[in-house]
C-alpha cells in the first residue's frame, strides 16, 4: 500500500514538472530598433563644400599644370640649342678648332638638356603625390563633416542604426539590397548640410572629381 501511494505521488510530481517550468519559460520579444538608410554617395555629391573643395583642386592642378608646362617648355628649348651645337659640331665646313669648340659647347648644353629632364620629371612626381595628398585630405575632411551630421541626426530623431545604401562589399554586392523609401533620410540629412546655402538646389545631378 505505502508502495503504491509513493508510485502515485511520484506520477503526479513528474506531470506538475513540465506545467512548472512552462510558467517558468518567458516569451521572447524582439528589440524594438529604429533603422534609417542614408545615401552617401548622394551626401557627398551634393554636399556644397565638395563643390567648393572641387574648385580649390581644380585652381591647385591649373598651377601645378602650367609650372610643368613652364619646364616643359625650357626643356624644349634646350634641346633644339643641344641638336644645332651638335650638328655644328660635325660640321667638315668649319675648321677643326671651331669643332672642337662646338662639342665643348654641346657637351655643356646637353648636362642642362639632362638637369632640365630630371627637374622636370622631379616636379611632376612630387606634386603627383601632394595633390594625391591633398585631395585624401579633403575627401577625409567632408566624410568627417556628413558623418557628424547623420551621427547628430540620428541621436535626436532616436535612430539605433544608419547605414549607407550606397555602400558595396569587395565583390560590388550591395551591402542593402533593400529599403523602403521611408527608411531613407538622406534628403534631411542634405538639408541640413546646405543650410543657409542660396544655391543649394543647383547642386543636385552635378558631380564631383572627389571620389
Amino acid at each position: 500500500m505505502i508502495r503504491k501511494i509513493l508510485l502515485t505521488t511520484i506520477c503526479i510530481m513528474m506531470l506538475l514538472s513540465p506545467v512548472k517550468a512552462a510558467k517558468k519559460k518567458k516569451t521572447f520579444k524582439p528589440p524594438n530598433l529604429k533603422i534609417a538608410v542614408v545615401d552617401m554617395d548622394t551626401l557627398f555629391q551634393q554636399y556644397f563644400k565638395t563643390k567648393q573643395s572641387d574648385a580649390d583642386l581644380k585652381q591647385k592642378q591649373g598651377i601645378y599644370e602650367a609650372w610643368a608646362k613652364k619646364i616643359g617648355e625650357e626643356r624644349l628649348k634646350l634641346e633644339k640649342e643641344f641638336k644645332i651645337l651638335n650638328d655644328a659640331s660635325q660640321n667638315l665646313g668649319i675648321t677643326h678648332f671651331e669643332r672642337g669648340k662646338k662639342r665643348k659647347e654641346a657637351k655643356e648644353k646637353e648636362e642642362e638638356l639632362r638637369k632640365k629632364e630630371t627637374e622636370l620629371q622631379q616636379y611632376v612626381q612630387q606634386k603627383t603625390r601632394d595633390y594625391k595628398k591633398f585631395v585624401a585630405k579633403m575627401h577625409k575632411e567632408l566624410l568627417e563633416e556628413i558623418y557628424a551630421e547623420i551621427r547628430k541626426y540620428a541621436v535626436l530623431k532616436g535612430y539605433n542604426f544608419v547605414f549607407d545604401k550606397s555602400g558595396r562589399t569587395l565583390n560590388t554586392i550591395p551591402v542593402i539590397i533593400y529599403s523602403g523609401q521611408q527608411h531613407d533620410i538622406s534628403a534631411e540629412i542634405l538639408k541640413k548640410l546646405n543650410r543657409g546655402q542660396p544655391d543649394a538646389d543647383a547642386q543636385r545631378d552635378k558631380g564631383s572629381s572627389l571620389r
